[in-house]
């Protein structure tokens, strides 16, 4: 039988003191370190353990004063809430910042000299990244103020290669378009398809020797949503082998996915992936935290330079993340925003089945792409009063207006209107 460990222990034994009356309604707890000396544990380990006894309603915090137990019967297993996409994150993530306030842990306040990241986040996310399969020594790790922080380090430091150059997909992320015109960075472009990349031509731009590193986004490409296959994966990790180019997975996306389908940081063996996983997407926009996973060879100068930046990402923020993540908040997140994107997915299906789509399309997380390629009246649409996303700004050059992206809501009203402008 597996030991329990520690945070269990503290788990279990609070919970039977409540439900016996040892601890009862309206008395308080033991404090957090007359636990972690009674347990022979961190105070972190007995503030995740309150934190969840909190969330299932056994507990309740005073400011300054401590814990304190509920009515008997107020409390409840950790349920899957299917509400709106980030209502639940954001109310789980408040009670994680209230939990890092009351633990008043001076570093928080004041100056950290570790530029790489909160210890403890750094720790969360290490085996929050080995359960996803993505497998790192946990120096490997450093913590950013959000992912354009992570791409504007990255174009300013030099590489092994010494290429200068960065290669990008177009379509792609608008941020990271708009840091090479802002910053006047040299790049080439290869065209991003809805089934993928011309591999020769990418070949050809990696022989040239210029290439400083690939930025790419194998898993749910915004904004074609096109995934590359494990083949392609493994074509693409040969070439950049080959070649001695750098590939910058940006795996924005990656916690929506039901297949769990191998990143070019599982495929690869040479280390030349650089993984950036952003916060932000999984959890609420307004979350600037983001992780990398750096090969060994960058790890030095990437701090270094991020040093210049900033001293360190918000602490509170920091912890508050660690403490979601070792709670089980974010995996709870994780699945209650799966099951979401299943019913987005089958409403979607049920207005198509009401209503006949003329043109070729393919499911997005957050709505429906529609190829507009052999559509004769684009004109007319992009003029239109109805709702669409030709995504302008994910392309260096002119918007060629082939793709555009439609939400459900207004699903029905774009297919009302195609009918009409073909019939």
């Amino acid at each position: 039988m597996k030991k329990e460990s520690k945070y269990q222990a503290v788990v279990s034994f609070l919970k039977k003191g409540i439900e016996s009356g040892k601890f009862p309604t309206g008395s308080r707890l033991p404090s957090i370190r007359q636990l972690s000396q009674d347990f022979h544990c961190s105070k972190d380990t007995i503030q995740r353990a309150l934190l969840e006894l909190r969330h299932e309603q056994y507990l309740y915090s005073k400011p300054q004063s401590g814990y304190y137990v509920l009515e008997q019967g107020q409390h409840q297993d950790l349920e899957i809430e299917v509400t709106d996409e980030h209502a639940s994150a954001y109310d789980d993530f408040r009670l994680c910042v209230n939990e890092t306030l009351i633990g008043r842990e001076n570093y928080l306040f004041n100056y950290y000299d570790n530029q790489e990241g909160l210890e403890e986040l750094r720790q969360s996310v290490h085996q929050l990244l080995f359960n996803q399969a993505l497998y790192c020594k946990p120096d490997q790790l450093v913590l950013t103020s959000g992912t354009q922080q992570a791409l504007f380090i990255l174009s300013q430091i030099n590489f092994p290669s010494k290429g200068e150059e960065i290669l990008v997909e177009q379509p792609t992320y608008h941020r990271m378009n708009r840091l090479l015109v802002a910053q006047g960075l040299t790049y080439q472009t290869i065209e991003r398809r809805i089934d993928g990349i011309d591999l020769d031509e990418l070949e050809e731009q990696f022989k040239s020797g210029k290439i400083k590193f690939f930025y790419t986004i194998p898993r749910y490409h915004y904004p074609l949503g096109h995934s590359y296959s494990d083949q392609e994966k493994r074509a693409i990790l040969d070439l950049a082998n080959q070649y001695g180019v750098y590939i910058v997975e940006d795996d924005y996306l990656g916690d929506l996915d039901p297949k769990k389908g191998q990143t070019f940081h599982y495929l690869d063996t040479e280390d030349r992936v650089i993984y950036i996983k952003s916060f932000s997407t999984s959890l609420f926009p307004a979350l600037r935290i983001t992780a990398l996973i750096l090969p060994n060879a960058l790890k030095e100068t990437f701090v270094s330079y991020k040093n210049i930046l900033d001293y360190d990402s918000n602490l509170i923020m920091q912890k508050a993340l660690s403490l979601y993540i070792d709670s089980q908040l974010f995996e709870k997140n994780r699945l209650a925003r799966l099951t979401l994107q299943e019913n987005y997915q089958t409403r979607i299906k049920e207005v198509l089945k009401k209503n006949t789509c003329p043109l070729p399309y393919y499911p997005l997380h957050d709505g429906l792409l529609l190829d507009l390629r052999n559509y004769p009246k684009i004109a007319s649409l992009k003029h239109s009063s109805l709702k669409l996303d030709f995504f302008e700004e994910a392309y260096l050059e002119a918007c060629p207006y082939q793709f555009a992206k439609v939400s459900l809501e207004n699903l029905e009203a774009l297919l009302q209107y195609i009918k009409a402008e073909l019939d």
